[in-house]
């Protein structure tokens, strides 16, 4: 579906002359993000690990949290921590388990549902078994919030319930001892958007500060952060404020990671740099990991173990201190992860067939098939928003449920809907724009399809549904320059709320074109603006784009500059995101090809 192309709203003359230190670029993408104090920019480009984190304390109910889960450890109670089945919830499982075991616990046991069979958040079952077995403290991690009758049953039964979450509340809160949840409109902390994992790290956090020593817990305090990093960035979390320092140090950690199962999946994943990691002290830099290899290597391999399989086998990679059983785990991993590709593509490309006549006044896509996989429907839906820029809502049969997973755009919040139907549904949850829901029964299904279609065509009424491409700024292909590679570092890691910059060049001339890659899917080009030629690629797009443009056409090209190093060298390298053809007698008119 073309892409209609928003060039961002220019920085006013007041913010020229508020922060004339910085120019026109650099200033343009200050203003994007809100940066707009001294102190925000400071923070920005120099995360501090030491002064950007905000107490943990500063979450209302984290004292009681936190003197429940010491007088668990110091009569050795028995708790149980309850997680999710995707990379956020498996790795703040983690997170928080390593801190009580660290702290003196020892009988702690974690729990993590199984996608398909028992569905998201605290089901009856398990907590009957949570009973049956005596467990004296429940802790949730990135779920709890929604589950009211579960945490009740657990009340009844006088079992604690510490809730760590931050996913959006119902109109009623479960009847916890302590909720830590960013997300509730009356939690004072001020940082709202932490992950799962960014959650139960600050209780670990809270916890070592407040133990008898707690610069003894200082380090292993600082190593837990790889595991930040890659739940953060795992669940889209906007690396801005907080999140921004979390990352930033725990990519600085991941690189040097001590984890086995981490280095074995970095292997499995291509990104081993090859060094023998046994003969390298502890805190040599290992490897030059960055967001996006977090994001589209690393994070989608934690989740395939949960969404092909049981996500325990993300939880055992990565807790094993076992070299054997590490290798042996992300191999599994790895073949888990190429059976989600195929069976990705496949629904995909089902889903595809489904919409070849899909109505441009349809404001919201519904779709059932019994036969999809219940854990890639989210993954699916995620990349279909993308492409037509509306909600999307797939289902599947689920033992006896129809099981659903959203992904919406931001003009519409998915889960707020939910709630507007929630007299239809069994189950549902999420944030503003990704959702899991089930149903029970055809004539439920058809009364909900029925009501949030109508809620998506009135919220949605006028409503552009074209998929848009934000600019950042209009630039000459002159300005692309190392210069600028300099300025944009300061920027990094780019990630969600901080996307890598994108910069409009007009007409430019195609002066080589090839296709490159295993099976030609990409294409290489030189590019001409004024004599100047610079190298650039588009990856995925030689079907698509080679039959539309050819050697000596003139495009306008919306590009992402980068670096491409290769045997030692290093070069400009612009990313082709999207173009369109212009005429060939602007080249005659336009004074910079003149």
């Amino acid at each position: 579906m073309p892409q209609k192309w928003l060039i961002k709203k220019p920085v006013p003359s007041d913010w020229q002359k508020k922060f004339p230190a910085y120019g026109g670029i650099i200033l343009q993408l200050l203003y994007d993000r809100g940066l707009d104090t001294e102190e925000k920019i400071e923070e920005f480009f120099k995360p501090d690990f030491t002064q950007d984190l905000h107490d943990p304390f500063l979450f209302k109910d984290m004292k009681i949290a936190v003197e429940r889960i010491k007088q668990a450890i110091a009569k050795q109670e028995k708790i149980l921590i309850y997680g999710d089945y995707d990379a956020d919830g498996v790795i703040a499982t983690v997170v928080v388990e390593k801190s009580l075991k660290k702290l003196g616990a020892k009988y702690v046991a974690i729990y993590i549902p199984h996608r398909d069979i028992e569905g998201y958040g605290l089901n009856n079952l398990v907590v009957q078994k949570i009973i049956a077995d005596k467990i004296d403290l429940v802790i949730t991690v990135d779920c709890g919030i929604t589950n009211l009758e579960a945490i009740a049953e657990l009340k009844k039964n006088k079992i604690d319930t510490i809730i760590t979450d931050h996913h959006l509340a119902g109109e009623k809160l479960p009847e916890a001892l302590a909720i830590l949840d960013c997300s509730l409109q009356n939690e004072p902390y001020p940082f709202k958007k932490l992950a799962g994992v960014g959650v139960a790290y600050k209780l670990s956090q809270a916890l070592f500060l407040s133990a008898e020593n707690p610069e003894q817990y200082l380090a292993f305090e600082k190593w837990l952060l790889d595991l930040v990093a890659i739940g953060t960035i795992g669940d889209v979390s906007p690396i801005l404020g907080e999140n921004r320092t979390l990352v930033s140090y725990g990519l600085k950690v991941l690189n040097k990671t001590p984890r086995k199962g981490l280095q074995e999946l970095i292997r499995v994943s291509s990104l081993s740099n090859g060094d023998e990691l046994k003969d390298l002290p502890l805190g040599s830099i290992l490897y030059d990991l960055d967001v996006r290899n977090i994001s589209f290597q690393l994070v989608p391999r934690i989740n395939a173990a949960g969404r092909i399989d049981h996500a325990n086998l993300a939880y055992n990679l990565l807790t094993t201190e076992d070299e054997l059983e590490a290798i042996a785990l992300a191999r599994d991993i790895q073949e888990k992860n190429l059976e989600r590709q195929k069976i990705a593509e496949q629904m995909l490309m089902e889903v595809e067939e489904s919409l070849k006549t899909l109505d441009d006044k349809e404001k919201i896509i519904i779709i059932f098939n019994k036969n999809w996989l219940h854990g890639l429907l989210g993954l699916v839906a995620g990349k279909l928003k993308d492409k037509y820029n509306r909600p999307i809502i797939l289902f599947t049969l689920n033992n006896g449920i129809m099981a659903g997973s959203g992904r919406s755009i931001k003009e519409f919040n998915i889960t707020e809907a939910l709630g507007q139907c929630s007299e239809f549904l069994e189950r549902f949850g999420g944030h503003s724009q990704a959702c899991g829901l089930g149903i029970k029964g055809e004539a439920n299904y058809q009364k909900f399809v029925e009501k949030i279609k109508k809620l998506a065509s009135e919220k949605l009424k006028d409503v552009e549904l074209i998929p848009t491409l934000e600019i950042d700024a209009e630039v000459n292909l002159k300005d692309l320059d190392w210069q600028l590679i300099d300025d944009l570092k300061k920027f990094e890691p780019f990630a969600e709320a901080n996307p890598a910059p994108l910069f409009l060049v007009k007409n430019l001339e195609i002066v080589d074109m090839t296709t490159v890659g295993k099976e030609g899917k990409h294409l290489r080009f030189q590019l001409k603006q004024n004599n100047l030629i610079r190298k650039a690629i588009s990856f995925g797009t030689a079907l698509e784009w080679g039959s539309q443009i050819k050697v000596g056409d003139i495009i306008d090209a919306v590009l992402e500059l980068g670096v491409n190093e290769w045997n030692g060298s290093r070069e400009l390298q612009l990313k082709v995101i999207d173009f369109k053809g212009c005429h060939p007698e602007r080249l005659a008119k336009d004074p910079v090809l003149s």
